[in-house]
């Protein structure tokens, strides 16, 4: 079956961010047959892969391209964590597991979303500042710098580092990659990864453990070791039968993995842990209190890529208000004339190619709002409009699309 399934074409899915979707003002394309994945209620399949990079949507933040297994998070996250929360999602690039987490923890939580490595880090940042929300500290450390920071945390997501048998039938420079030696390195580099931040787990905290390979020597032995010489206990999680989430494969421990041919989805292994210790109870109010109180001496001690909308940029005696602005669903955005785009346009747009805009179009910064989301700003001359949308994210391709790329109606 697992080999049947790795010659089958992989499945398409989508996240829809909640946070620029009021309920039921949107839907799905009927024409992509969207089916929804049962255990994240944001999530969809779709029965054909659109070119999503010419969506303009994509971009703006409306729905982020997302495998349905790596969804099982929010399914895990929503059993287990019912107050407000501060969080990390350790190993976070590119952004999927982030913003799936920040869509599925309870409002006030704040979530910090770590890369250690730099050009990845930047990638994580661009895909947190596209999804919007403002209560997600983007972050570049090593575990051990974490400890050194003194934050503490309810839940710590570690979505760590594998030797990437899922990503066989996706990329087959990942089997020519894979090697016996690989999975003993891959394994010894996890068990060092949560050892080094779970210090920085709270007495009662909850461990989310993940990876996307199938060997068990990266999964359950790792997860029975943190167990043992850590500290933590093994808690379950709820499924149903039909969504043919296998168990473990070499002990009785509850843990999740979703196998190609068997799960409608890519290969994920998951495991949740409580480390040992009580859990100090509060009250929500003063729950809040703390979340509040990680302040700037915290953040300090980190490398600290974006924390909700990144200030303007001052040239001349003008203020250039930065991208992550006009995409967060917190900033004031009414102080900029809305300008709305064709489709042409906002791919011209996204391409940071010049633009021109209708004659009545007001000069000066002016914001650009493709099918009433906002997509970024531009400096209207009249004759044509500065593009001020950030070189390292434009769409590289010149390849003009003529197939239907609607997404979201």
């Amino acid at each position: 079956t697992f080999l049947k399934g790795l010659e089958d074409t992989p499945p398409v899915s989508i996240r829809l961010n909640p946070f620029k979707l009021a309920e039921n003002t949107h839907k799905v394309n009927p024409q992509l047959h969207p089916q929804p994945i049962p255990w994240c209620k944001e999530g969809y399949w779709l029965d054909t892969r659109p070119n999503f990079t010419f969506d303009p949507l994509l971009h703006a933040g409306v729905y982020y391209v997302q495998e349905a297994s790596s969804m099982f998070l929010s399914h895990a996250l929503q059993y287990y964590v019912k107050q407000p929360v501060i969080a990390l999602d350790l190993c976070a690039a590119p952004g999927g597991k982030t913003t799936c987490a920040r869509a599925s923890l309870p409002a006030g939580s704040i979530l910090f979303s770590n890369e250690p490595i730099g050009k990845r880090a930047q990638i994580l940042a661009e895909n947190v500042q596209k999804y919007g929300h403002q209560d997600v500290i983007v972050t570049s450390n090593y575990p051990r710098e974490y400890q050194k920071s003194k934050l503490a945390f309810d839940v710590i997501i570690a979505d760590v580092p594998c030797s990437g048998e899922g990503m066989f039938r996706k990329d087959a420079g990942a089997i020519d990659d894979w090697s016996v030696k690989k999975v003993e390195e891959c394994a010894r580099l996890q068990r060092e990864i949560v050892r080094d931040i779970w210090p920085c787990l709270k007495p009662g905290g909850v461990l989310i453990y993940s990876t996307c390979t199938f060997n068990a020597h990266e999964n359950e032995e790792n997860v029975a070791w943190i167990a043992k010489e850590l500290g933590a206990d093994f808690i379950e999680i709820p499924t149903e039968k039909a969504w043919n989430i296998t168990g473990s494969l070499v002990d009785e421990h509850p843990v999740y993995r979703f196998i190609p041919g068997q799960t409608r989805g890519e290969g994920l292994f998951m495991a949740v842990l409580r480390k040992h210790g009580e859990a100090e109870v509060m009250s929500e109010e003063k729950r809040l209190k703390e979340i509040k109180t990680i302040n700037e001496k915290d953040l300090k001690r980190l490398h600290v890529l974006s924390h909700g909308p990144l200030p303007d940029t001052i040239k001349g005696k003008q203020a250039i208000p930065d991208q992550s602005k006009a995409l967060s669903v917190a900033a004031d955005l009414e102080n900029y004339p809305h300008v709305s785009v064709d489709l042409q346009q906002a791919i011209a747009y996204l391409r940071t190619e010049a633009i021109t805009l209708t004659p009545d179009a007001p000069r000066g910064i002016v914001l650009l709002v493709y099918r009433g989301f906002p997509l970024g700003f531009a400096k209207n001359l009249g004759n044509r409009a500065n593009n001020l949308y950030p070189q390292a994210w434009k769409i590289k391709s010149s390849h003009i699309p003529n197939d239907n790329n609607i997404v979201i109606e």
